[in-house]
């Protein structure tokens, strides 16, 4: 083919593609694209979004070359058009698609759900649930030493074990059912609610055009929560003390206000790290902050690495501070906590060994090979001709 026929050509993506907005890994501006028919997803950079987005059908290879070589300063030749268009026939993406439609995961019937409770989500609700949810946890904070002496009958008692471990379960499975309702009410597919193990699977959230809606989603559990606490506390008030159901709903109060607020630490696998994600825009935070942190005396003494815009390294650098406190936290209480258990077998010593182990386990985790990320499988763009 010549290369002025090969210019003229009008290729179109496949409407049923999802790209994502435009999201930081490291260093590095990348976008999300998803196969929905295959279920194939895969990154390409800045410069592969801006051609890509552009095969519309409208439009040339000449003109959309045109308007690279304006945005990016070279062109590209016939070779790399011709590269482009090959792998992107290979992975299915133009239309008409090459290949048989693969079935996708059936999604779960939440329709009613969001029939009953999708008008929560409309912004001047949202606002009020929120508060009433935090609202629930402070009052909890404030009242903390006469809820624990109301709630430690309940501590010592099975019975009362057996009905904190039942509404413990139900805020939880509230909490994945909030999250599936939300997800399906703000254009999100949701594949599976599993109850026993308590998850929720929602598919292609992360290519919702707004922040906003991503954050909604990943909040809507723990909002879930903290609600559910407010009708604990009507009954912890009408019971009073000397009721026989008092101390299990103050036991409940304390119990679902921790259940509530672990969820929204910023630390992965936990809603609070999807909320932080989302609302920077970054991709693994954790891996990346990580990262950041281990390339940083190269890049300050040697100058050589990836160079991270100022606002990234940042973020990075303060997320990957607290990682490094949370784990330093954790790790003290463990060894705290193992150290009183051995005191009466190792006296003072005993809080040797379980420091000792500790350290080894979080080295040797910090220390294990981490898999390379490949980007085999994206239509990558060569550098084009100046």
């Amino acid at each position: 083919m010549t290369g002025s026929a090969l210019l003229a050509k009008r290729p179109r993506l496949r409407e049923d593609l999802l790209v994502s907005r435009a999201l930081r890994r490291g260093p590095d501006t990348v976008h999300l694209v998803k196969d929905r028919t295959g279920g194939r997803a895969f990154e390409v950079t800045a410069k592969e979004h801006f051609l890509m987005v552009r095969l519309d059908g409208s439009r040339s290879l000449a003109d959309i070359g045109e308007q690279y070589a304006a945005r990016f300063g070279r062109r590209l030749g016939d070779d790399h058009w011709t590269r482009l268009l090959w792998l992107l026939h290979e992975r299915n993406l133009l239309h008409p698609p090459a290949a048989a439609a693969v079935a996708r995961p059936a999604a779960v019937e939440l329709r009613r759900g969001v029939r009953w409770f999708g008008w929560t989500l409309s912004l001047p609700v949202l606002a009020v649930l929120c508060v009433l949810a935090a609202a629930s946890p402070a009052a909890v904070a404030l009242c903390l030493d006469p809820l624990w002496q109301a709630a430690r009958p309940a501590f010592g008692d099975p019975v009362s074990w057996l009905l904190l471990g039942l509404l413990a379960w139900i805020s939880a499975a509230a909490h994945e059912f909030a999250h599936g309702v939300a997800a399906v009410r703000l254009g999100a597919t949701v594949t599976r609610i599993n109850l026993v193990t308590l998850t929720c699977r929602v598919e292609d959230y992360q290519y919702l055009p707004r922040r906003a809606h991503q954050i909604a989603i990943a909040a809507a559990g723990a909002v879930a929560n903290g609600l559910l606490l407010a009708p604990v506390w009507a009954a912890a008030l009408a019971t009073g003390p000397g009721h026989p159901a008092h101390p299990v709903l103050c036991a409940y109060l304390l119990v679902g206000s921790v259940q509530t607020l672990v969820n929204l630490v910023p630390l992965a696998p936990l809603d609070g790290y999807k909320i932080v994600s989302h609302a920077l825009g970054m991709l693994d935070l954790a891996t990346e902050s990580r990262r950041y942190l281990s390339t940083l005396p190269r890049r300050l003494l040697r100058r050589r690495g990836p160079a991270y815009p100022a606002g990234t390294a940042a973020w990075l650098g303060l997320y990957a501070a607290w990682w490094l406190l949370a784990v330093a936290a954790v790790a003290a209480a463990v060894s705290y906590g193992a150290g009183r258990w051995l005191e009466p077998a190792l006296g003072a010593s005993s809080y040797l060994l379980p420091a000792a182990a500790v350290t080894l386990t979080v080295a040797g985790w910090l220390a294990r090979p981490r898999p390379h990320r490949s980007r085999s499988d994206n239509p990558q763009i060569p550098k084009g001709e100046s």
